[in-house]
């Protein structure tokens, strides 16, 4: 760690203990998976925090103060909404080993699918990954994840069980156009401090895709093949 991130670190540790008004055992971050930790200790209460904590308004410190002491037994929606909005700024796409992302199916190649639909919908203006993910197997159960979306590593995975002639192109389609539309229009966290990942805004862009009365009316049609 550089001199200045030390001192840095050192006056928001300062800053966040007065606010706090206890000791603390505080970490500085950088990975892709906890933003806020606590842990409680008679003699000590241990926090490791993202940096992008480091440059947190002071609304957002005195909520995290007031957490910290615990006179919230519950994160502030002001925090939820802090995280949520940052992490759509994190990029840690240059850890991905671009060399083990897998594009070509044995039906579809994903790739194609994703420059076509940022080609026709998105003014070739979005840069992002794709991969497939899981197996061919069709396996019982209630619930099928055909994409995510993973925002720090700017990275679309696609279900490889789509890369299959039962499934239509223009369904696969549609499933990377909706994983592309997490990007445009990310998940927000309201005033109560629920998630939502699908806004309004999401809503509306959806359905202008060319087939997307089609692939909804697919996935109802074939809730059996899916589920069964």
């Amino acid at each position: 760690m550089l001199y200045d991130d030390i001192q840095q670190s050192l006056t928001f540790q300062e800053q966040l203990e007065n606010t706090a008004g206890i000791k603390l055992h505080l970490k500085i971050n950088d990975n892709r998976s906890t933003m806020l930790s606590v842990k409680w200790e008679p003699d000590v209460t241990k926090v490791s925090l993202h940096r992008m904590f480091l440059k947190a308004p002071q609304n957002i410190m005195e909520a995290l103060g007031c957490y910290l002491k615990g006179e919230d037994k519950q994160i502030a929606p002001s925090i939820k909404a802090f995280i949520e909005n940052n992490l759509q700024r994190l990029d840690y796409s240059h850890e991905l080993d671009l060399e083990k992302l897998e594009t070509k199916g044995l039906v579809y190649d994903l790739k194609q699918i994703y420059n076509d639909l940022n080609d026709d919908y998105f003014g070739n203006k979005i840069d992002l990954h794709i991969t497939w993910f899981g197996n061919h197997r069709k396996r019982t159960c209630k619930r099928v994840t055909f994409g995510l979306f993973h925002d720090p590593l700017r990275l679309i995975k696609i279900n490889r069980l789509l890369d299959n002639k039962n499934f239509p192109a223009f369904f696969v389609y549609y499933v990377v156009y909706h994983e592309m539309l997490h990007y445009v229009c990310p998940a927000y966290v309201n005033e109560n401090g629920f998630k939502h990942i699908h806004s309004k805004a999401f809503k509306e862009r959806e359905k202008k895709f060319q087939y997307y009365s089609e692939a909804q009316r697919w996935i109802r049609d074939n809730q059996n093949y899916l589920f069964n």
